[in-house]
């Protein structure tokens, strides 16, 4: 786990660097990272996987335990923004957008291939795809309909073209569709070499990202740790993973759930705020400290594992 770390800190770091350096270059650089993602590697990761899924009736329910767990953490982000913390519309969006959207693709499933067979690898994959995909097209959206100042595009309009636009979705149809022979053995391990090529190419995109909102104002570097942010922060990494605890008394809710329940605020979270109007600064803040807890979160952890 600590070449996970030692990966996202190199790239994050070369993405930030490189856009310091040539701006244009970074952002043609991102657009690159970004298609090779959504069109090459994650729809091959969700087709070979899910169509070798055997999902038992308690891991879909997991699933559902889960989904119910981001929603209702964002609804509370939105209790305490209006009432305690009383944030304006644009930045409570925010903070919802935050708390719902975790990075479970680009950091997820990596640690997921790392830690877990890859029977439980491929429930990862359903998890990451049945939650964090329609929480990004319909949740996160419709949040920023809400509480935008400047939304672009009309809801059902930004939904539609959202699906359309994203090859994951059909690729996951596919899995579920095909019979298993359909995505034979010989694809599984090209599959797990595809999701590590997520975690530089994901966290190269995250630091491009955060390196432009600190050049137009929208993040300080670093950035502070306000009340706003440390509600999101707790809200995101350790409601969703304390609910699916609280199933496991009743249902055996399998171990990679818990590891994506815990990840950190996604960075496609941007790009709901610059269609939508929210307030940038909170979301890059956001990104930036659950991702730091995150990374050192699993550095612990891997010391705690060598040392013990």
């Amino acid at each position: 786990m600590l070449a996970i770390v030692l990966t996202v800190l190199a790239a994050v770091a070369v993405g930030a660097g490189l856009e310091r350096r040539s701006p244009a270059a970074a952002h043609r650089v991102r657009h690159l990272a970004l298609s090779a993602m959504l069109w090459a590697l994650l729809p091959f990761v969700a087709y070979v996987n899910i169509a070798r899924l055997h999902l038992s009736v308690e891991a879909g329910a997991s699933i559902a335990v889960g989904a119910a767990a981001f929603a209702g953490a964002g609804a509370l982000s939105g209790m305490l923004c209006r009432g305690p913390l009383g944030l304006a519309r644009p930045s409570a969006g925010a903070a919802i957008v935050a708390t719902i959207q975790a990075n479970t693709a680009y950091l997820g499933l990596p640690l997921c291939a790392a830690l877990f067979t890859h029977a439980q690898f491929t429930q990862a994959v359903a998890f990451d795809t049945l939650v964090s995909l329609p929480m990004f097209a319909f949740g996160s959206y419709s949040v920023g309909a809400l509480y935008g100042h400047a939304p672009r595009m009309g809801l059902a309009a930004r939904v539609r073209a959202t699906l359309l636009r994203n090859p994951v979705l059909p690729a996951v149809l596919a899995g579920l569709l095909v019979p298993d022979a359909w995505a034979p053995h010989a694809l599984v391990e090209p599959s797990r070499v595809a999701v590590f090529a997520l975690l530089p190419l994901g966290f190269l995109v995250v630091g491009i990202t955060l390196a432009d909102e600190a050049q137009e104002g929208a993040l300080r570097v670093p950035p502070p740790l306000t009340a706003p942010v440390a509600a999101v922060a707790a809200l995101r990494m350790a409601l969703p993973p304390a609910v699916l605890a609280l199933a496991a008394l009743a249902i055996h809710v399998p171990a990679p759930f818990f590891v994506l329940a815990a990840m950190p605020t996604g960075v496609n979270t941007v790009i709901v705020a610059h269609a939508t109007g929210l307030d940038l600064r909170l979301l890059s803040s956001a990104i930036a400290w659950t991702t730091t807890l995150a990374l050192a979160g699993i550095a612990a952890v891997e010391l705690a594992r060598v040392l013990g």
